[in-house]
């Protein structure tokens, strides 16, 4: 069995390596190491066996939740601009009529701004923001 478990060592660990560290055989490498250590003490294989997949499943049931926690992802929080998607501002200024841009006022503050569908509302009509494009509010006329 000695050379079984050398094996599973080396498949678990080459199988960590090639998933960019991804911990998802390390628990097997951990168990092999301990029945491998148990080979070389002259433990009986069924125990062996036993022990492979008790300490596999042990480490990984103590220790997936510490790792889960340490590789979250990061959530995609909104940013301040992703956060007036959606209000309500007002047309304050036409920048130029053919490329559609113009200016919104939104929530006190004044924004570059152009419209969904291609059509230059007029100032003072409102807008309802639909997205962001780089600095520039995409909005629709109310």
């Amino acid at each position: 069995m000695l050379e079984v478990w050398i094996v599973v060592t080396i498949i678990a660990i080459a199988m960590e390596i090639a998933s960019q560290i991804q911990l998802i055989s390390i628990w097997a490498a951990l168990g092999s190491i301990v029945a491998l250590i148990c080979d070389v003490c002259g433990v009986d294989d069924n125990i062996q066996i036993i022990v492979f997949f008790a300490v596999t499943f042990a480490s990984l049931a103590l220790t997936r939740p510490f790792v889960s926690r340490m590789t979250k992802k990061v959530k995609n929080t909104p940013m301040n601009a992703d956060m007036n998607i959606g209000k309500i501002g007002k047309v304050t200024k036409i920048v130029d009529e053919t490329s559609c841009l113009f200016r919104v006022s939104l929530g006190g503050e004044d924004w570059s701004a152009t419209s969904a569908d291609s059509v230059v509302p007029e100032i003072g009509s409102q807008v309802r923001v639909d997205g962001i494009e780089g600095v520039k509010l995409i909005v629709k006329q109310v």
